[in-house]
């Protein structure tokens, strides 16, 4: 007799499977080997061909309570960074996501992309987060979950193309009796730490069990400037939010009254504020402004219940209710091009930027420093200068609304 192997799947399946060998009846078989054949629930994640979860054609890593008890009971984006087929984490900062994504999460399998990872919660699909194009894994209720399988290749063919990266089910426990408390703090430099609070309660009958779990997790504000790496020299690192939209910024000279656009006009005072300037840019670093996490609420709630109401019918409720709050998200103080001010009352010189005319005292002062090439000075004192777009009115200052 072989014994049936477990299979790796989608969905919960009630699966018995008994194979036989040779001519023997099955009146001869003797109760162990009957008690040995039973099987009671045989969960498949992606493939409906026997074989071992990691030896498979679509090999499933299966990630259980014991091994999260390991990792400290960590937030799911934590514990989906564990999972060497992930590519990649969203969820730890958000600040530069398509969208208004800050706190959200999701899981992206073999760097296909996270609308290419189907996410199962109990063999079921989940809905995709508002404003996303995957599903939020912030959302799922981590004190309920008993254990991850994780179908590390693609599954098109059996579950479509948001398989195509492949599967993540994330399976409920059903065997806790009694009640569960844990709760947790990180400690980070430069913030005030995260801490997060877990209960979970479980009972288990003779006919059915229920289980109900509450999860609370809180994200302190850490800023770039806490951070070395975030902020680095222009030389070090000319990607790294740098952009020639400066503030102080890039001035226009006019050649005649008709204020043609003629040689570019960078602030001397560029390096010294801003960051480093050219004869055409003058660089500006926005990431200051950023913070690399934000502050963030999450909650989730779940309940579940399972009920025998007879041999042949078991009733099943399942209700989450979960979510995130992020009240604020530091960003730069000003974004080019800009939509500059108007006046009904009065005619502007030109259309596109703030005029600064020759008798301006600041723009005396520059001439008289030095700072400008000849040229610029004679055209700058005959008929002073303008900002172009490439110029941020807020900069360097900050934004006086919000300090």
């Amino acid at each position: 007799m072989l014994q049936p192997k477990y299979l790796a799947g989608a969905s919960s399946l009630a699966l018995l499977a008994v194979l036989t060998l040779g001519a023997a009846p099955a009146q001869a078989q003797t109760q162990d080997q009957q008690d040995a054949a039973e099987v009671e629930e045989v969960v498949v994640t992606g493939s409906f061909i026997a074989g071992t979860p990691e030896d498979a054609a679509l090999p499933v890593n299966v990630i259980g309570a014991e091994e999260m008890a390991k990792q400290g009971s960590p937030s799911t984006v934590d514990l989906i960074k564990s999972i060497p087929a992930v590519s990649g984490a969203v969820g730890e900062s958000n600040q530069f996501g398509a969208g208004q994504t800050t706190g959200s999460g999701n899981v992206n399998l073999r760097g296909l992309g996270a609308e290419r990872t189907l996410v199962l919660f109990n063999g079921r699909r989940m809905a995709i987060a508002p404003g996303t194009i995957y599903v939020d894994t912030n959302l799922i209720p981590t004190a309920a979950i008993g254990r991850i399988e994780v179908l590390k290749d693609g599954a098109a063919a059996t579950y479509g193309s948001d398989a195509i990266g492949g599967v993540v089910n994330f399976i409920t426990r059903r065997n806790l009796n009694g009640l569960e408390v844990s709760s947790g703090y990180s400690f980070i430099p430069g913030s005030d730490g995260d801490y997060n609070a877990n209960l979970a309660y479980g009972w288990v009958g003779d006919r059915g069990d229920v289980l109900l779990t509450a999860g609370y997790r809180h994200r302190s504000e850490l800023s770039t400037t806490e951070r070395d790496f975030a902020l680095r020299a222009f030389t070090d690192n000319p990607q790294g939010g740098w952009s020639t939209f400066g503030n102080p910024g890039l001035y226009l000279s006019s050649g005649n009254a008709g204020f043609t656009y003629t040689s570019p006009v960078v602030d001397p005072a560029c390096g010294a504020i801003s960051g480093p300037g050219t004869a055409t840019s003058c660089q500006f670093q926005y990431l200051g402004f950023d913070n690399l996490t934000e502050d963030e609420d999450h909650w989730q709630f779940y309940g579940e219940i399972n009920f025998d109401l007879t041999d042949t019918t078991k009733f099943h409720a399942e209700i989450l209710y979960s979510g995130h709050e992020v009240a604020a998200e530091n960003s730069s103080p000003s974004y080019p091009p800009n939509n500059f001010p108007t006046s009904a009352l009065t005619t502007k010189v030109q259309g596109n930027g703030f005029y600064i005319p020759s008798a301006n005292p600041g723009l005396q002062a520059l001439i008289a420093s030095g700072g400008l090439t000849p040229a610029q000075a004679a055209t700058a004192g005959a008929n002073g200068l303008f900002t172009s777009v490439a110029w941020r009115p807020l900069g360097v200052g900050g934004n006086p609304l919000f300090g």
